[in-house]
């Protein structure tokens, strides 16, 4: 395999793994048992940017010396203690168990996180592809086994720490490192910027789903959190199936490309006909599809919320060209506003339906992203030397996914194999008729006689 296709079974095995445990877990466990898990998990899963983003990219960026990594190994070991003691200490006040376990997370992602790093810096792919697939499917066989022996949620418990606990033995075993001089304070307070400009913008890209859980579990019960945080698994899972690989080919082909106009619009146009043609039929397939994953039992209550989180998914695949081609050429102050103006839109716009219902909260969730788009396509233009028209791949996708969507929605109930296959000649039959009208256009455009300057 080449190094791009471990990359891409990296990225699947840690997501797609991960979210199809969860979405199989569903079908032993209520709605108020997925979101008692979810509420434990959320403010875990807030706390892993510093680890898996902020240390382990410092060391990519700077770890060369010996020196830099202990440095940036004491701050991650103390960093992560800190947090294991504050998340326990919360489960211990609020008597959430399920917390005061899961509060071990941070601890074990900080020592590992050198180790990964270094593994990324080496490039070892093949070795991290390996250990992730390995240790996730062991414990998804414990964790499933638990499912059937009716443990509950503490299976999913058990398959979080498993999965940390497991793949930061690996990672220090594969890299080889161990600290070798005390913590150097010089070292560190040099570090410190970078890695909190890193966790910074992790936070503020991860942290939409997360900090929405965790408050929809707080105001509207656990029920609602179940059936939200299976909306979110979902759409986690239809984007690693679809949109991970071209996450890894983009930055380095962007990166290396000679004309970018070209190779951007090339990116543009493949991620706008794959993400129209998943998100447009997953807006009309979402009961048959969640009654197929998840059971008939969970697919009514779940589907509203996963429609209304499509519009989400679909605006991340569509400008992920546009953040790695703004990352490539180092405009990294874009890409960090970008962010911050998503998270900021997605708190004040989700706050006032927290007395709702989740699907209202998940339909604030797109509305912040379709503001922030409508902002950002006009600011990514002028760094990257693009016209509107460079843009236009993006058309005829959208509008064959509008139309398939819409046309799926007013035909009479069907079975999802029935959806798929006229949804998808549909699709085709549309984006082939809007391209070559795009086609003909441009060329009209090209040839047309020019008038002379000094003609009467």
């Amino acid at each position: 395999m080449t190094m791009r296709l471990w990359s891409f079974a990296l990225q699947w095995a840690r997501v797609g793994i991960a979210a199809a445990v969860f979405l199989v877990a569903t079908r032993f466990l209520t709605l108020a048992e997925i979101g008692l898990f979810a509420t434990a998990i959320a403010p875990v899963r807030l706390t892993q940017g510093l680890h898996k983003a902020g240390i382990g990219e410092a060391v990519i960026i700077t770890g060369k010396s010996r020196r830099r990594c202990d440095a940036l190994f004491a701050m991650s070991t103390g960093t992560g203690l800190l947090l294991s003691v504050l998340l326990a200490s919360v489960g211990i006040a609020t008597q959430t168990p399920l917390l005061t376990t899961l509060a071990a997370i941070p601890t074990l992602n900080g020592l590992a996180a050198v180790s990964e790093g270094l593994l990324r810096r080496r490039l070892a792919l093949r070795a991290l592809a390996l250990r992730t697939m390995a240790v996730q499917t062991f414990a998804a066989a414990i964790t499933l086994w638990m499912l059937v022996s009716g443990i509950g949620p503490w299976a999913l418990a058990t398959f979080a720490l498993l999965n940390t606990g497991l793949s930061c033995g690996l990672s220090i075993c594969l890299a080889g490192y161990y600290p070798k001089s005390v913590p150097n304070w010089r070292y560190q307070s040099l570090i410190r910027p970078l890695i909190t400009q890193i966790t910074t913008r992790d936070l503020l890209t991860n942290a939409q789903f997360p900090l929405a859980q965790l408050a929809i579990g707080l105001t509207l019960g656990m029920t609602a959190a179940g059936a939200f945080q299976i909306a979110t698994r979902m759409l986690s899972l239809i984007e690693a199936l679809t949109l991970s690989p071209l996450r890894f080919i983009a930055l380095p082909q962007l990166r290396a490309a000679t004309d970018l106009r070209t190779s951007l619009q090339r990116h543009l146009r493949l991620n706008a006909t794959l993400a129209a043609w998943i998100w447009g039929g997953t807006v009309a397939a979402a009961p048959n599809i969640l009654a197929l994953v998840v059971g008939t039992e969970h697919a009514n209550t779940v589907s509203p919320i996963l429609r209304a989180l499509a519009l989400t998914g679909l605006f991340t695949a569509l400008w992920m060209p546009l953040l790695q081609a703004l990352t490539a050429t180092g405009h990294t102050q874009l890409v960090l506003r970008h962010a911050t103006l998503g998270s900021m839109l997605a708190v004040i716009l989700v706050a006032p339906t927290l007395l709702c219902n989740p699907t209202l909260s998940a339909a604030s969730l797109s509305m912040a992203a379709l503001i922030t788009s409508l902002w950002f396509l006009p600011h990514s233009l002028k760094p990257l030397k693009l016209t509107r028209h460079d843009l236009s791949p993006i058309m005829a996708p959208l509008i064959a996914g509008a139309l398939m969507a819409g046309g799926l929605l007013l035909i009479p109930a069907l079975n999802l194999a029935t959806q798929v296959l006229l949804g998808t000649a549909f699709y085709a039959a549309a984006l082939y008729a809007g391209r070559r009208k795009v086609n003909i256009t441009d060329t009209t455009t090209q040839t047309a006689p020019r008038t002379p300057r000094n003609a009467a």
